[in-house]
């Protein structure tokens, strides 16, 4: 008889669920009780996941929580919360007493990482353990429009060219001033062949005037010209 109540109280422990909360404290970047009403966190496990909202407390209360482990994760519309790592398990409150209690722990996880990298730890203890959960940061839906900088001329190679230009506009008398006799006399003669100043002028206006039509229909003619005619047969009287 003593045995199978002992069996009973056993199965019945075993069988109890646990009950933790996930508190959110009051901090410099956000303010619990400004949150939507909507703002619920959920313990998700191989099962559905279980949903918990906020109360007046500024906390969710999970009731029976059997045993496994969970990822808990809060969700607002406003803020970011860091997720967490949930162990539910069932273990002897001393070694060889048989009598046994549900065990809670968090430790703080990591989206994408594998399930046995934990973080740091958040809370241990039983039935009633109150594990905070910390703000990651606010969530922007919207991508603000940059201002206008002066400096954003300077990424337009149009500008840049003009700068340039201007530059070797207002820059070469100078250039010219303090260049010695010898290298004066060599751009000079430059200038002179047209590589630069009035030569190159009127390089361009001869290609401006160029006819290509007419210069095409002399060539023409000119290889005919110079063909010699096939030869004729000479009839026979």
């Amino acid at each position: 008889m003593r045995s199978s109540l002992s069996t009973v109280a056993y199965l019945a422990s075993v069988a109890s669920a646990a009950r933790f909360m996930l508190h959110m404290p009051a901090t410099q970047l956000v303010n619990p009780s400004t949150l939507p009403s909507a703002t619920h966190a959920t313990l998700q496990s191989s099962g559905p996941p279980q949903d918990a909202y906020i109360t007046r407390s500024n906390s969710f209360n999970f009731n029976n929580v059997s045993t496994g482990s969970y990822l808990a994760t809060v969700h607002c519309r406003d803020y970011a919360f860091e997720p967490l790592r949930i162990d539910v398990t069932v273990e002897e409150t001393v070694e060889g007493s048989g009598e046994k209690k549900e065990m809670i722990r968090a430790w703080q996880t990591f989206i994408g990482n594998e399930w046995d990298n934990k973080g740091e730890g958040r809370g241990e203890g039983g039935n009633g353990l109150v594990v905070e959960v910390k703000p990651l940061g606010q969530k922007n839906y919207y991508q603000e429009r940059g201002g206008f900088s002066p400096l954003s001329f300077l990424k337009n190679p149009m500008i840049l060219m003009a700068l340039f230009s201007m530059v070797l506009i207002f820059g070469m008398p100078y250039l010219m001033e303090n260049m010695d006799p010898e290298t004066k006399a060599e751009f000079e003669e430059m200038q002179k062949k047209g590589v630069m100043g009035s030569g190159t002028t009127n390089t361009a206006q001869q290609i401006q005037n160029f006819d290509l039509a007419s210069w095409m229909a002399g060539k023409t003619d000119s290889s005919s010209r110079g063909a010699s005619p096939a030869p004729q047969s000479k009839k026979r009287g």
